[in-house]
């Protein structure tokens, strides 16, 4: 996870609120968009594999940008949210 991320979820207070937020609404958003990436961890080789899903990388990296330009404080958290989901502007 990327520091910018790291240092405002360990913020105590509304910050670091905000942001874990964030996080929940784009895993529950990108679950039911189908946006999530699948991961499948090392497991034991005589077991089938088990599937998980997590939020993509480039999503931190979005994270990342928002409060670096100071956007995680002016705009609202659905609204970074949606952002986020709607990918990088052409």
């Amino acid at each position: 996870m990327s520091t910018p991320v790291m240092v405002t979820l360990a913020h105590k207070g509304r910050r670091g609120i905000k942001l874990a937020t964030i996080i929940c609404d784009l895993v529950v958003k990108g679950g039911q968009l189908g946006e999530l990436d699948e991961w499948v961890p090392q497991a034991d080789p005589k077991l089938p594999p088990l599937r998980r899903k997590r939020m993509p990388r480039v999503w931190f990296d979005r994270l990342d940008n928002a409060i670096r330009t100071g956007a995680f404080e002016r705009l609202p958290a659905e609204r970074i949210v949606d952002i986020i989901l709607q990918g990088p502007r052409e």
